[in-house]
């Protein structure tokens, strides 16, 4: 396995999402190219993105900032194919996607999406990003082969998060103006019956088994569990609290033990316990937003929505460490595999 890079997006504006790419799949978006200094061997890279539309990649060893990567308007969300040679940007206010190749930092041409474009999730095969469009209510499917976008997909009301199964067969859209989640069907890009998630729900991540997805609700400081072989909702999980109606992002280990609940309002990541649907002691952080765990499963990164900082939890102990500065309002962040 290649070293991971951690991707992380920043912007003065208040606006964003998460998405963490899977671990495998054959290549999507065209080879890779000679190694370059962006990507030499055993260097992890940091990629943040400011308000002004820019992607600047940060060389982790040394915090030493290299040349910015021109993007679109409020870049706000981030997913990478699976061979992690392509990192697709969604800009906000533009509209668009704009692949980065990763191997030598450049950008591609802007793809032309929806209103409002907000979070991206990527199919385990890579052969497909689905991009939600708040603004206008549906879901763009690129085929990242080509970098042409499909015909929009229509959901709820201000979607706001996606997340697709292990298998590729399913993504699932949270309308956090609805309340409800949307599956939609891969194969044929059509949504089914929506499904009942709580009162403002923000976030929603898969365990690795494709068994359960777990949506974040605002409303209620909770956590609902969805069935995916039935679509049915099951109890909501209280994660400690009356919470704060803020924006709240969710990501699960590996194996699939453990959900981590990072919530804006409260400055704290809860881990839940999957096997039995229960909350541990939260974690108190400077700033919560996006949160993201490394493929080995041993460390959690969170993005400082508001703030400046990403922060470390070490997940065999679910202690923060100490908070690595990268830039003016982070609002996402990836990892490759």
């Amino acid at each position: 396995m290649r070293t991971p890079i951690i991707l992380v997006l920043g912007a003065a504006a208040v606006a964003g999402a998460l998405v963490w790419a899977g671990l495998s799949g054959p290549a999507a978006a065209g080879p890779a190219g000679p190694a370059s200094p962006a990507r030499a061997a055993g260097q992890v890279t940091v990629y943040a993105a400011s308000g002004s539309g820019t992607v600047v990649p940060i060389r982790a060893a040394t915090n030493t900032a290299l040349k910015a990567i021109r993007v679109g308007r409020l870049p706000a969300a981030i997913a990478i194919t699976p061979d992690g040679q392509t990192a697709y940007v969604v800009n906000d206010t533009s509209g668009t996607v704009t692949p980065i190749r990763t191997a030598t930092n450049t950008a591609g041409k802007p793809i032309k999406v929806g209103k409002g474009a907000f979070a991206i999730a990527m199919t385990p095969d890579g052969h497909t990003a689905y991009v939600v469009n708040q603004g206008s209510g549906t879901v763009t499917p690129i085929r990242t082969a080509t970098n042409t976008p499909g015909k929009a997909i229509k959901v709820g009301n201000n979607p706001a998060a996606i997340a697709i199964t292990p298998d590729g067969q399913t993504a699932y859209v949270v309308n956090e103006g609805s309340g409800t989640v949307t599956p939609i069907r891969t194969a044929t890009n059509t949504p089914g019956k929506a499904i009942k998630a709580g009162g403002n729900p923000s976030a929603i991540a898969i365990t690795p088994d494709g068994q359960t997805a777990y949506v974040a609700s605002i409303i209620g400081h909770t956590v609902i569990p969805i069935r995916t072989a039935t679509n049915t909702p099951g109890k909501p999980i209280s994660a400690g609290g009356p919470g704060s109606d803020a924006r709240e992002w969710i990501a699960i280990t590996p194996d699939g033990a453990t959900a981590y609940l990072a919530s804006l309002g409260s400055r704290t990541v809860t881990p839940i316990r999957t096997a039995t649907g229960t909350a541990g002691q939260p974690i108190k952080i400077g700033g919560a937003g996006p949160i993201v765990i490394t493929p080995s499963g041993a460390t959690a990164y969170v993005a400082s929505y508001l703030g400046r900082t990403v922060t470390p939890i070490r997940t065999a102990t679910n202690t923060a460490r100490q908070p690595i500065t990268v830039g003016n309002g982070v609002f996402a962040i990836a990892i490759t595999p």
